[in-house]
């Protein structure tokens, strides 16, 4: 019998749907910030410093005892995630050249249409830019955590 994992992305979506709690703004988009998480991780292209950066993110998402805890706290508790998120991104902002983070982020939800000369197609209107999903993914979780994010950040590895 083959094995299937867990579906985590499946749970997060289903963790946030419907939430109007505080930091709704960030909380929201926990699953789509995940999601780019894990392209990047599938990205065989990304250095080896890039990745260790990109596990830890993804190891703390995944993490059952972090520093809020959604089985505590419901959706509110992915805040401290999206700022290990928010911060890795940072990180990866400084050392990656912009197309790779653009790339994961397009492949949001679907697969990257190309022009046939292998170019990414332009992003539809409703696509919401990466920059501005992290800003606002920021800004909310540090407001969340505050002092606890150091805590957060140290947890991951890369605090």
């Amino acid at each position: 019998m083959p094995f299937e994992g867990p579906d985590y992305l499946a749970s997060l979506h289903a963790c946030v749907e419907g939430y109007d709690g505080a930091h709704r703004d960030a909380v929201v988009r926990a699953p789509d910030v995940f999601a780019f998480f894990a392209r990047l991780f599938q990205d065989p292209e990304l250095p080896a410093s890039a990745r260790t950066v990109v596990n830890a993110v993804l190891a703390y998402f995944v993490a059952p005892h972090d520093t809020l805890s959604e089985e505590e706290l419901g959706p509110f508790g992915l805040l401290d995630d999206l700022h290990v998120a928010a911060h890795a991104y940072q990180l990866l902002r400084r050392e990656l050249p912009g197309d790779v983070l653009e790339t994961a982020w397009l492949k949001r939800g679907r697969p990257l249409a190309h022009s046939i000369r292998g170019r990414p197609a332009p992003a539809r209107a409703d696509d919401e830019e990466l920059d501005e999903v992290m800003a606002i993914v920021r800004a909310e979780s540090r407001a969340a955590v505050g002092k606890q994010g150091r805590e957060a950040l140290k947890l991951a590895g890369i605090g």
